[in-house]
């Protein structure tokens, strides 16, 4: 019965997850989840399939090369997970199990990604006999499809190697439990291969994409439709390099697409807390929002002794807009020497314009490499659309060569959507390229950490409770705990 399907979505949710909801549980009526009208089910995935009280993605905000250690007496044992993300060692679960810190966001990433999906699979599932329009069951469906495809998008990407990874074939290599249907087994699911969780990604958007296409309407910034599919899609097919693809999606979704936020003729609100930032719902160019404020407070980084990194912040030049808008200089009497204005009071991620442009970008500038010269151009093009709104005195970029034009294009893409949840995962698909990081402890002491190219650790390891409740799960290759040297 459904009946008896909505209640092994709230029991699932919890077994995929591996931790018990008993509370949950006892706490809501079976009742209540039982969805009879088309617009039941798009409260229940307005209320369990979109994520608006957890972070989908917080892990490797410490673990890229955006952020650094700053010299701080505010050490205590609360930080210690976020010292073991930020010298990639193997073992930072166990950390967080000692503390009891970090789970509502952290610890909880995958389970809560698998409980999202569960939604989605209900709704997918139990949609076409609900009662109601057919053109409203087509875009509840759509929505589902849309979150499911970035939810396994985010899965994917955390615990298993890229897409293109030339020393791990997709076809072959560990992703995923793909999980499609409401019924859970006991013995868990095993992982599916990388390829397999890829091409199911790719069904779910494009069928999502036919489906809003019966109907373009704008739903507001905190729900998907038409252009945030397609915003979707160009960044699946990106991470696929089906370059075709994702010019293809790019340019569906620009025809809808907001305006780019002019930043000659754009000023925050207030530097501490703004409410007009890039991640919200006031930025002009916000396409659609989501997560929970992975990223808290302007002064470091989810209000831990770490900040932008030097490396980041010199980047951009005397006439780049994005500082005092992305990010500034700290006050001298503050411990930091940067300020992040891209938290948000509201959101973890936002969906913008400016991303299509630089998507699309990315696409003819590898079709340029073939030897498309007119690819070439239209890349230059993009970013002149984009770059004319982040400079002053802008200069436009002519046609360089294949390779130099890629340099810029990536230096701008990471200064562009730093801290919104992109640069792990590009480094990922750049090939993984050794990083170091500087940790400074309370006392002021240095310690230099290197992720060598290629280090295993590119991967974050399953969650050790889903190994435990789960005997067909095979965990990824772990690195040696890694050793620091003194400076």
């Amino acid at each position: 019965m459904f009946m008896n399907k909505i209640y092994t979505f709230l029991l699932g949710g919890c077994m995929l997850a591996l931790q018990s909801c008993g509370d949950f549980l006892e706490e809501v009526s079976q009742d209540e989840f039982e969805p009879k009208t088309t617009e039941a089910f798009r409260e229940l995935l307005n209320g369990e399939g979109y994520n608006f009280s957890s972070s989908v993605n917080p892990l490797t905000y410490m673990m890229d090369d955006d952020v650094e250690s700053v010299s701080t007496s505010s050490w205590d044992d609360i930080q210690r997970i976020q010292q073991e993300l930020y010298t990639w060692q193997p073992d930072f679960y166990s950390f967080q199990d000692e503390e009891g810190t970090y789970t509502s966001s952290n610890k909880d990433v995958y389970k809560n990604l698998y409980e999202l999906i569960m939604a989605c699979n209900i709704v997918n599932e139990y949609i076409d006999g609900s009662q109601g329009t057919d053109a409203d069951k087509a875009i509840v469906r759509a929505e589902a499809l849309s979150l499911r495809a970035f939810y396994y998008l985010q899965l994917v990407n955390l615990y298993a190697y890229p897409y293109n990874d030339k020393d791990h074939d997709p076809s072959t290599a560990l992703g995923v439990p793909l999980v499609l249907a409401s019924e859970v087994f006991d013995e868990g699911e095993p992982r599916s291969t990388v390829k397999k969780v890829y091409d199911q990604i790719a069904a779910d958007i494009e069928q999502a994409c036919d489906l809003f296409g019966q109907d373009k309407t704008n739903r507001g910034v905190f729900r998907i439709s038409y252009t945030a599919a397609h915003l979707l899609a160009s960044r699946i097919y990106l991470y696929m390099e089906n370059w075709d693809k994702v010019i293809e999606h790019a340019t569906y979704a620009l025809e809808t697409a907001p305006e780019l936020a002019d930043l000659n003729n754009y000023t925050i609100d207030n530097t501490y807390n703004p409410t007009n930032g890039v991640i919200s719902r006031n930025f002009p160019e916000t396409i659609f929002l989501g997560g929970y404020r992975a990223i808290s407070g302007s002064y470091g980084l989810m209000g831990t002794p770490f900040n932008v990194s030097s490396d980041l912040f010199n980047s951009y030049a005397d006439n780049d807009l994005r500082i005092g808008t992305y990010l500034m200089e700290a006050a001298s009497y503050l411990p930091y020497n940067y300020m992040l204005l891209k938290s948000s009071s509201e959101q973890e991620y936002a969906w913008r314009t400016s991303e299509l442009y630089l998507n699309r970008a990315e696409a003819y500038i590898e079709l340029y490499k073939d030897g498309d010269q007119e690819a070439g151009q239209n890349a230059v093009n993009d970013l002149n659309t984009l770059l004319s709104k982040r400079y002053r005195d802008y200069e436009p970029l002519t046609l360089k060569s294949a390779d130099e034009l890629q340099e810029l294009y990536r230096e701008e893409r990471r200064k562009e959507l730093c801290f919104e949840g992109f640069r792990w995962f590009d480094l990922r698909r750049y090939g993984m390229p050794q990083l170091e990081h500087i940790l400074i402890d309370q006392s002021g002491n240095s310690t230099r950490y290197i992720l060598k190219e290629k280090d295993p650790s590119y991967v974050l390891p399953l969650p050790d409770n889903a190994l435990e409740h789960n005997s067909n799960l095979i965990q990824n290759e772990l690195s040696p705990r890694r050793e620091g040297s003194a400076m």
